[in-house]
């Protein structure tokens, strides 16, 4: 693993033990809910739906429920970021798996 990436992970697990544990839940309620609709969404789809203080939390929890076992979605495509707030970077499409 590189630097940048235990980086990342460490900042991850930070943002996830510092959140309150109902809205972990929430956040992770609303991926299982994107991902059981079948549709494509985005992080971008996930923030729209929860409370501003849920922001930084959703890269978080979009990556643990990536590498949850049997996987709960699938990567399918990248787009840029509509929000403003992340000068329009590239970020992940996802897709729930049957």
């Amino acid at each position: 693993m590189t630097t940048a990436h235990a980086l990342r992970d460490q900042g991850h697990a930070c943002t996830t033990a510092a959140a309150d544990p109902r809205l972990v839940l929430t956040v992770d309620r609303v991926i299982a809910e994107a991902n059981a609709t079948g549709k494509r969404w985005t992080a971008d789809d996930i923030r729209d739906a929860l409370p501003v203080v849920a922001g930084p939390l959703v890269g978080a929890r979009i990556r643990a429920a990536a590498l949850r076992k049997p996987r709960e979605m699938r990567k399918v495509d990248m787009k840029r970021s509509a929000l403003l707030s992340t000068r329009r970077a590239w970020i992940a499409v996802w897709q729930g798996t049957p």
